[in-house]
């Protein structure tokens, strides 16, 4: 009688396999750059999880997109939580986006990659990609800082937030052509703190109320 026990699937593991696999892939090379052999290949999985886990590739390219913003979001609620005052709640948030953009480079090629697509996986009806939960809470940040006298009472706040993400995404969407073209070692550590430091001034020096 045999003994041996049977090998017990993991269904979250094969997803989160194929998952990664394709969130390295599709940063790297782009969508249609990617094939599905390629993906299955790296995640060492069976070619018809795919479908069976995500359906198409399309869905799983949306899917990636998914997991990189939730990365993303996650540490934009624990950046304002970690200040106690308007400014300061701000001032954390900037410099997690920094410090985010470091550590997951995935995030900003995938979204480079997007782009390029016009957006094309973000229009569909039924997608959960949205800045509606963080920006909410974006908004009740800054609007105390207004009642508080902190901040202007004129600023526009979707575009502040814009002007936050943009401000620290470009230092590395942009990282190696601005590094020629200036001479500046973006990726450099000090560099970055000096660029943190700048956003930080010219951010408060602009929204704070005087």
């Amino acid at each position: 009688m045999s003994t041996t026990t049977p090998v017990q699937r993991n269904p979250d593991r094969t997803r989160r396999r194929l998952l990664q696999a394709a969130i390295k892939l599709f940063a790297k090379q782009g969508f249609h750059a990617v094939s599905v052999d390629e993906i299955v290949e790296l995640a060492k999985v069976n070619k018809r999880m795919v479908y069976h886990y995500f359906g198409s590739k399309d869905a799983l390219f949306e899917a990636a997109l998914v997991e990189v913003y939730g990365r993303i979001e996650s540490i934009e609620f624990h950046a304002v939580e970690r200040g106690r005052s308007p400014t300061e709640k701000l001032a954390r948030l900037l410099e997690s986006y920094f410090e985010f953009l470091d550590d997951e480079p995935e995030f900003t090629r995938l979204l480079q990659w997007e782009n390029l697509e016009k957006g094309r996986h973000l229009k569909k009806e039924n997608h959960l990609l949205t800045k509606n939960p963080f920006f909410a809470q974006f908004r009740g940040i800054v609007e105390d800082g207004m009642k508080a006298g902190e901040f202007r009472a004129d600023l526009d706040i979707p575009h502040l937030l814009i002007h936050f993400i943009g401000l620290c995404f470009i230092y590395h969407s942009n990282r190696f052509s601005l590094s020629q073209s200036l001479e500046l070692d973006l990726g450099d550590v000090e560099v970055k703190k000096q660029g943190l430091k700048q956003v930080l001034a010219l951010v408060f020096e602009g929204i704070s109320k005087r």
